[in-house]
């Protein structure tokens, strides 16, 4: 004797229609779609936040170089980046309002003007693969008596496509120093 099983099937046990899975597969598009769009946005603040951290850095840099010297000397020293190129940088100013480079009224250096020589410099950064990358350094030296030194320094990524500003703004440091008599 055979036996048979008998299978019943259940009236709300149904397939996926094609029309649930088209509306699914829109869904899943419109997903991948909008994580699509953000990943190029995520790049380009990527890289201006390396360029932001590059600029810092680097009026760090010479911040530190032109504070090194008192501030009743003013002399001229030497920086040399990795094109090789030896810059001036000079570490005096004249009373009251400064010498260099022009200040906005927010304490910045201004960037619309020209560059002022032994206050500014085309600074080159070597990466890998033979990769250069240029800085527009500026600064501002303050010497309102013999004995304090107020210096501010701004950075900012110099493109050769000249599209920088859509990377990153200007990085700006100052600092005052004295010395007791």
């Amino acid at each position: 004797m055979a036996l048979k099983m008998k299978t019943t099937r259940s009236k709300t046990q149904r397939g996926m229609s094609l029309l649930e899975l088209v509306i699914a597969m829109f869904v899943l598009t419109v997903g991948i779609g909008g994580c699509a769009v953000v990943i190029p946005i995520a790049i380009g603040r990527n890289f201006a936040n390396r360029q932001q951290g590059n600029s810092t850095v680097m009026a760090q840099m010479v911040l530190e170089k032109i504070m090194s010297v008192p501030a009743a000397t003013a002399t001229t020293l030497t920086i040399t980046d990795c094109a090789p190129s030896a810059h001036n940088v000079n570490t005096g100013g004249s009373g009251g309002a400064g010498s260099g480079s022009s200040l906005l009224a927010s304490g910045g250096v201004d960037f619309s003007q020209a560059q002022v020589a032994n206050y500014s410099m085309n600074y080159t950064t070597c990466g890998t693969n033979g990769r250069q990358t240029v800085y527009d350094v500026r600064w501002n030296i303050q010497t309102p008596s013999s004995f304090v030194k107020l210096v501010t320094v701004s950075v900012k990524f110099k493109s050769s496509t000249g599209n920088a500003a859509m990377f990153s703004a200007p990085v700006t440091i100052s600092s005052m120093a004295g010395q007791g008599s």
